[in-house]
């Protein structure tokens, strides 16, 4: 069975290097920037000079002199190198590509490579080896190259902002704290070359009061493969703050699952009066997975941070689960292409407001498709590649009557000698996940397990004290 060439997902940037034909960013901020005359007057100048001398156009990275992937950076030269220019990353290019497209962020390499969203085969995200961009920088771009990628005059929506990173050294993430609610923040230990750990860190809500959150934003260091928090169903609960090496999956009979990442940046807000409902000083439980190895690469420590925002009081209405759907009955042959599925039967009706995916290296394609008294229906979610499926948002959120369902699919190309069974690790096993986000709960916490093993899938609904 063959599948079609992945398409790669939209947004990302920062200094483009390219080893062999992967088109990278350089942020080889160690040597200095190099100096411009050129004045803001325009958005493009105030790029050029608070982004790209910065990090980009370093002696060894995108000057005249590196030409780091054929792109030159400099002043005066990268305008010319950019806009309506094909990447030299041979499967950008194959989509038609451009490194600046202007008008289209959505097939602008630049900005692929900038806002941390590159496929299988892209390169790394940039700038290569300094903090990433932050995501006020990211947007202003996004701004310039939707505008038409003008070399002159302040485009709409430039307000004069700050450019450049989220902080000052490889690694670092910058995330301002909520106006209303709060931040978590989580640091996982180094990990060496070649390796990967999971970790779960236990600590509790920094709040003497309930809230109510109708918004996550979440921004993690690279290198990581999975993010989650989870909260204890027994309120009574109370663990030692601290961290452990935790490379399997949580008690799904202690531990309810609240939200769930796998790429660098994301912002979610959940429909109109509906939340997630947080007791105070409540045992949370954030698992880290953090890798350095194969295509994941994890400088230094892991580092989260993730904003609570908390609904208006009285706003809301409805409070919202998380539906954990995993597969053990994987299993990826050497030399093999392989495809699976498995079932998610809601025994009450819900709304469905997002879902996402979850593979490892050998990963190709991911889909979801409505499941109805065993006969599958419309797909509803569909991902060509490897590395992290979008977390897709359904707006309206899609009703579920009881017994109604859904059925998710992975499929993989192993073209090793090695035999890939279900397992934690990234680059010795393999996993085939679905993630669902719903609303009403019976309860103030309330989650959904579907789990298949033994060719049966079951589906459970806990829900706490």
């Amino acid at each position: 069975m063959s599948k079609p060439t992945p398409t790669p997902r939209w947004s990302r940037l920062i200094c483009l290097l390219v080893a062999a034909p992967v088109l990278a960013l350089c942020g080889c901020a160690g040597d200095g920037p190099v100096a411009s005359g050129s004045a803001s007057g325009s958005t493009f100048a105030r790029i050029q000079t608070e982004v790209f001398d910065v990090s980009c156009s370093s002696a060894s990275c995108h000057s005249s002199v590196g030409q780091a992937g054929g792109l030159v950076l400099q002043e005066g030269d990268s305008w010319q190198s950019l806009v309506g220019q094909a990447p030299s990353n041979s499967i950008a290019a194959d989509h038609g590509w451009m490194r600046v497209n202007p008008g289209h962020p959505e097939t602008s390499f630049l900005l692929n490579k900038l806002a941390d969203n590159l496929a299988a085969g892209e390169g790394q995200s940039m700038p290569w080896g300094a903090a990433p961009l932050t995501p006020e920088t990211v947007d202003i771009v996004r701004t310039w190259i939707a505008a038409g990628a003008p070399q002159d005059g302040i485009v709409a929506g430039d307000d004069g902002r700050p450019l450049g990173g989220g902080g000052t050294t490889p690694g670092d993430i910058a995330l301002p704290p909520p106006v209303n609610g709060l931040q978590l923040q989580v640091t996982a230990r180094a990990i060496p070359a070649g390796s990967e750990e999971t970790s779960c860190h236990y600590f509790k809500l920094p709040s003497d009061v309930d809230l109510d959150v109708n918004r996550f934003q979440i921004v993690v260091s690279g290198g990581s493969h999975h993010i989650h928090l989870y909260r204890a169903y027994d309120s009574s609960l109370d663990l030692p703050d601290g961290a452990e090496v935790c490379n399997k999956a949580v008690d799904f009979n202690t531990w309810e699952l609240v939200v769930a990442t796998q790429v660098r940046r994301s912002d979610w807000e959940l429909p109109a009066g509906v939340a997630y409902h947080f007791r105070a000083g409540e045992q949370l439980l954030m698992q880290t997975h953090f890798v350095n190895v194969g295509s994941l690469e994890t400088e230094g420590e892991g580092k989260v941070l993730m904003n609570l925002n908390a609904a208006d009081p009285g706003s809301i209405t409805a409070h919202a689960g998380a539906i954990f759907g995993q597969d053990k009955d994987v299993f990826v042959p050497a030399n093999s292409n392989v495809t699976e599925d498995a079932e998610c039967v809601f025994p009450d009706s819900i709304n469905l407001m997002a879902e996402t995916g979850h593979y490892h290296f050998r990963g190709r394609h991911f889909q979801t498709f409505l499941w109805d008294d065993g006969v599958r229906g419309a797909q509803i979610y569909d991902y060509l590649g490897y590395d992290d499926p979008p977390f897709a948002v359904h707006d309206p959120p899609l009703p579920f009557a009881p017994g109604q369902g859904l059925q998710w699919e992975c499929y993989w190309e192993n073209n090793t000698d090695m035999d890939f069974k279900f397992g934690p690790f990234t680059d010795t096993n393999e996993h085939c996940n679905w993630f669902g986000f719903y609303y009403p709960t019976h309860s103030l916490n309330e989650a959904i397990t579907c789990v298949k093993q033994n060719g049966v899938s079951t589906t459970t609904v806990r829900q706490g004290d």
